[in-house]
This record gives C-alpha cells, sequence and structure tokens, in this order.
C-alpha cells in the first residue's frame, strides 16, 4: 500500500477500502506496545489489550472525526482499556453474596465474632443481623429509610471490611 496519511486511510476505510486498517495498524502498534507493555510488565496481557484497543478503533472509526490527529485518540482507547483491565484484576465482592459473621471455623466462641464486628459501624452490624436473619434488602432499605442502592453499598462495604480483617489476622 502507498504512503497515505491518518487522514487518508481512515477515508479510504470509511469509503468501504478496509485494508487500509492495516496500515493504521501497522503505523501504531509499535508505539501502544511499548506504552502498555511498560504499564503492565505482561506480554500476553499487553498483546491482549493492544488488540482490544484496535478492535475498539475500528468499531469507532464511522464517527471518527478525520480533521482530528489518530494518535491521541489511540491513546485515550489505551487509557480506558487500561482502567478496564485494572477493575478486572480488582478482587471484589458481589452485591448478594452469603453473610457470614463467623470464622468459617466452627469452633469460634461468640467473644471472637464480637472482635470481627468491632470493625464496623452499628449501622453495619444492624443491616448485616436484619439481612442473616432473612430479611430483603428492600426491608431494610425501608426500616432505615435509605435507598436500596444506598443499602447495598454499605452492606457491601462492611462485607470487604470483615473479609479484609479476616485475611489480615489468618
Amino acid at each position: 500500500m502507498e504512503t497515505l496519511s491518518d487522514k487518508d486511510a481512515i477515508l479510504k476505510i470509511k469509503n468501504g477500502e478496509i485494508d487500509y486498517f492495516s496500515l493504521l495498524v501497522d503505523r501504531y502498534t509499535a508505539m501502544i506496545f511499548n506504552f502498555v507493555i511498560f504499564k503492565l510488565k505482561n506480554k500476553e496481557d499487553a498483546e491482549d489489550l493492544v488488540q482490544n484497543v484496535f478492535i475498539s478503533f475500528y468499531k469507532a472509526i464511522e464517527r471518527f472525526d478525520v480533521g482530528k490527529p489518530v494518535k491521541p485518540y489511540l491513546f485515550q482507547i489505551v487509557s480506558n482499556e487500561l482502567k478496564m483491565f485494572y477493575r478486572s484484576k480488582k478482587s471484589s465482592l458481589p452485591l448478594k453474596e452469603e453473610i457470614y459473621l463467623v470464622a468459617d471455623d466452627k469452633e469460634q466462641d461468640v467473644k471472637d465474632e464480637e472482635d470481627y464486628l468491632r470493625f464496623i459501624t452499628d449501622r453495619e452490624k444492624q443491616m448485616l443481623l436484619m439481612l442473616g436473619e432473612g430479611y430483603s434488602y428492600v426491608e431494610v432499605a425501608v426500616k432505615f429509610k435509605k435507598p436500596l442502592n444506598t443499602i447495598k453499598s454499605i452492606v457491601r462495604r462492611a462485607r470487604l471490611k470483615l473479609n479484609k480483617r479476616r485475611r489480615y489476622e489468618k
């Protein structure tokens, strides 16, 4: 393929000549890969992320403004892909996880349970206990006069505190 500017290549792609997309891929892959490998330190993850960047760019090419440069647009996609990658690696608890207030060891006494519970607020304790007794999130939200999603967030944060404390003490 002849040497074209990014603008000309994108215009050709928009006119149905999709083979010109490989020109853009060849032009920017090394630069993006070097940036991503520096961030991730893992070749396989970096290759996957670079591939996702170009897939996202291809899907958005119809909306791309040819008057703007390609490189900053690609690096914005890289930024978004990195954020999604880091989020996917972050540990989290689902909101509807079963509630366990005592440790896995059956011989754990009530005093140890109270030790764990001292790391959460009284309001969080009440909410966890209500849910443990079979109340629904909606019923807890009505009792505390809070929106449902607020209750779910409070409960999730309380569970994370308890789990973090348990991992620390093991």
